[in-house]
C-alpha cells in the first residue's frame, strides 16, 4: 500500500512538471487559437444578424463589443443577443494575433502573425 502511494506521488510530480514546462506555451497557443475561432465565428453570425459591432480599423474594440454583447437587428437573429460570455478583454492580447480584420470582417489567421 505504501509503495502505491509513493508511485502516485511520483507520477503526480512528473505530470505537474510536464504541464508547467515547455508544453505550457503550446497549450496557451491552442487556447488562444480556439478563442480567436470563437470571436470570428460569433462575428459572422452577428454580421448576418445585422448587429452593429464593428469599429472600423480597430479589431480589438470590435472584439470587445462581442464580449460585451450586441443585439441582432434583422432576420431570424432580430433581438438575439450575440455575446462571448467565456472571454474577457484581458484574454484579447493573446488572441488578437490569430484574428485579422479585412473590410469590416473578422477573419481567423491560424499562423498567429497578425499585428
Amino acid at each position: 500500500m505504501l509503495s502505491v502511494i509513493c508511485l502516485v506521488g511520483i507520477f503526480s510530480s512528473v505530470a505537474l512538471g510536464w504541464y508547467g514546462g515547455n508544453n505550457r506555451a503550446a497549450i496557451e497557443r491552442v487556447i488562444n487559437q480556439r478563442n480567436a475561432q470563437e470571436i470570428v465565428s460569433l462575428g459572422v453570425y452577428a454580421t448576418l444578424g445585422g448587429a452593429d459591432f464593428v469599429v472600423p480599423g480597430d479589431k480589438q474594440a470590435t472584439a470587445v463589443n462581442l464580449i460585451v454583447g450586441v443585439v441582432g437587428q434583422q432576420g431570424v437573429w432580430k433581438d438575439r443577443l450575440f455575446r462571448l460570455a467565456n472571454l474577457t478583454p484581458g484574454d484579447l492580447p493573446g488572441v488578437m494575433p490569430f484574428v485579422k480584420f479585412d473590410d469590416g470582417l473578422l477573419l481567423y489567421a491560424p499562423e498567429g502573425q497578425q499585428p
